[in-house]
């Protein structure tokens, strides 16, 4: 399997200390640990958001620390995306320009504006909010919303999808409702890397990654998940970290 992304003696801070894991093509892989232990240090690190101290992070063989802030921007824009637990949409914009933000604020998307509007109807048709186009973001639920921030951040084509915390403000309902959708992207080729506090949407990736004092401290492989393999895969995962101390 490729390996899309890198991470090699990553510190910052005493906050992460000498980091190391792969992130292959087409995985979607958690990262857990207990409040304090560099989970979100680490993303926004990995992800040219924030600049370690020592060592590099690689996507596609490509360095990307050390690139300019410009460089960086770029990279975000067209590469990389990104879902935040707090989902930091404009109130003044309707479900669908906020979708569409990213690809309007820049160069190509005013040039190509239709490619990216049937882009963004295919992704909301795909995580099922095609009908809240018109709706304002305090007019839907809470997994709607964190589904429309996931077009958002899918509405460049991004090669990576990160994700902090997306289903952490969340009840079960609503969070099993996000999970899904990132399961549908995942299952159509989008690398996923998310942090979360929770052992029943971890059981959902591919592998689990453990992070504690911001080092990683164990790694559990589950493979692809099958919906009938849910209840398994969540008592095989409560039992690892349980064995973590957590």
């Amino acid at each position: 399997m490729a390996t899309i992304l890198s991470v090699k003696d990553l510190s910052k801070n005493q906050i992460l200390h000498n980091v190391d894991f792969d992130l292959h093509q087409g995985e979607m892989v958690a990262i857990m640990g207990p409040s304090g232990a560099g989970k979100s240090t680490l993303l926004y690190n990995i992800s040219g958001m924030d600049e370690p101290d020592q060592g590099e992070v690689l996507l596609d063989d490509r360095r990307l620390t050390g690139l300019s802030e410009e460089e960086k921007a770029r990279l975000r824009l067209y590469e990389i995306g990104f879902v935040f637990q707090q989902m930091n949409t404009i109130a003044n914009l309707d479900i669908w320009g906020n979708i569409l933000l990213p690809a309007l604020g820049s160069k190509d998307g005013r040039k190509n504006k239709r490619v990216y509007e049937e882009r963004a109807k295919k992704l909301m048709k795909a995580l099922g909010i095609e009908e809240l186009s018109h709706r304002k973001v305090t007019e839907v639920s809470g997994g709607q919303l964190q589904r429309a921030c996931i077009c958002r951040s899918m509405i460049m084509s991004p090669k990576l999808l990160f994700a902090d915390e997306p289903t952490g403000a969340l009840n079960r309902s609503a969070s099993d409702e996000v999970m899904e959708s990132f399961l549908k992207l995942n299952r159509e080729g989008t690398t996923i890397l998310m942090v979360t506090h929770d052992s029943l949407v971890a059981s959902r990736c591919d592998r689990v990654l453990y992070l504690l004092d911001g080092a990683i401290r164990g790694e559990l492989s589950l493979g692809k998940f099958e919906a009938e393999e849910g209840k398994r895969r969540a008592e095989r995962t409560r039992k690892w970290l349980e064995g973590l101390g957590w």
